[in-house]
């Protein structure tokens, strides 16, 4: 264990948690994050950290920590929105925002990224090289590592290196999770158009049903994962929008649908997308009907660098203890926008365990009655300036 990491986590962790409600009970949504982005840039100042101006982003913020020796780059990234939901959790700091709150806990990882900057500063490190601290607006849109990308940053400041983490209720509070390769899904939209004739319900022979065509497109949508698709791979293709029609007898003209597609392996693209246009289109022309299909490609599948995991293995292992690092057997089918830095330069994310006692803290991400442990924040903050250090001197 660095003995100096752990004396400040232990001298700052109050004041973490203090942010970290604070944070809490101020959620703001995607790209309207102003709030968080003043209390975050203010905390920087206090801890005498320069917050960098030679961007252009709407919201969020970007710091540095530079060395006294040329070195690597490398780039710390922390998600700063919250979700459009009600926040059911009960607790004394929950959301004061109707309709928003922090069920995914990114003021935990907001919290958890400026203690980590705030003990780089006071232990004056890095040595060499440079650590960029970012604080993301947008990921839940999937908008705020692109408005990074496209804000010019990474060209100015190119990291050698990227590290995230996220919240993850299946791991004990304590520990992190690693894994090498596929970490998380491939995230693609589907906006599907089937057009029929209309007519009365009662004479449906006079008509071209898109109703009944919807529905045979639905069910064989989900052959393509049982029989298109090699068993040992991960797809999942869910309609989850159905729009049609507006009376009991009358058959509607067209019926819209949209859905969402998630592959763990990115060169299962174009097997998945043709199989999806051939099935739409085939269903539709043998009841009749027409069908338009608009694949939206997403968010790229997120692959961890296996260097980068060995970087946070040695960290965790020896900031942690062996026994708080776990590694995961399997990846997650949701998606991350941190994908998108990973395909600028190595890099890898870990999973901060927010599990204890509490049946409300064990939920899943996203579900109004989370509760996070807030121990995540010194875990996740320990691991980030241990692998700084370990990387960069």
């Amino acid at each position: 264990m660095n003995q100096p990491i752990q004396d400040l986590l232990d001298r700052y962790k109050g004041d973490a948690i203090s942010l970290r409600r604070k944070l809490h009970q101020s959620p703001e949504l995607s790209m309207q994050e102003t709030n968080t982005t003043r209390v975050i840039r203010e905390t920087l100042e206090q801890y005498g950290i320069r917050c960098m101006e030679d961007y252009s982003l709407p919201t969020g913020a970007a710091a540095i920590l530079e060395g006294k020796e040329p070195g690597k780059t490398l780039l710390l990234r922390a998600d700063i929105d919250a979700l459009p939901m009600e926040e059911k959790s009960a607790l004394p700091f929950a959301s004061q925002h109707s309709g928003v709150c922090h069920s995914c806990g990114h003021d935990i990882h907001t919290s958890a990224l400026l203690l980590c900057a705030r003990i780089l500063s006071t232990l004056e490190q890095p040595r060499r090289g440079r650590v960029i601290l970012l604080f993301q607006p947008a990921e839940e849109t999937g908008q705020g590592s692109k408005a990074v990308i496209d804000s010019g940053l990474l060209e100015r400041y190119p990291p050698d290196l990227v590290l995230g983490a996220h919240c993850w209720p299946d791991l004990p509070a304590g520990s992190v999770g690693l894994r090498v390769g596929s970490f998380m899904a491939a995230s693609d939209t589907l906006h599907i158009r089937v057009k029929g004739k209309g007519g009365h319900g009662a004479h449906p022979h006079k008509s071209i049903d898109p109703v009944v065509t919807a529905a045979y497109i639905i069910t064989q949508l989900q052959s393509i994962v049982s029989r298109s698709i090699d068993p040992l791979e991960s797809v999942v293709i869910t309609i989850g929008t159905l729009s049609a029609g507006t009376v009991n007898n009358v058959i509607p003209d067209e019926v819209q649908m949209g859905g969402t597609v998630r592959i763990a392996n990115g060169h299962m693209h174009p097997l998945v997308e043709e199989r999806i246009r051939t099935i739409c289109h085939s269903c539709a022309q043998a009841m009749g009907a027409e069908c338009e299909v608009d694949y939206i490609h997403g968010m790229p599948a997120l692959d961890c660098d296996a260097q980068a995991v060995s970087i946070l293995e040695r960290a965790a292992k020896a900031q942690l203890g062996e026994k708080r690092v776990a590694f995961l057997p399997r990846p997650s089918m949701g998606s991350e926008d941190f994908a998108r830095y990973l395909t600028l330069a190595p890099g890898a994310m870990f999973r901060i365990g927010t599990a204890n006692q509490s049946d409300q803290s064990r939920l899943p991400l996203h579900n109004a009655h989370i509760i996070f442990d807030e121990e995540a924040i010194t875990t996740s903050a320990a691991l980030f300036c241990r692998a700084a250090m370990d990387c960069l001197n």
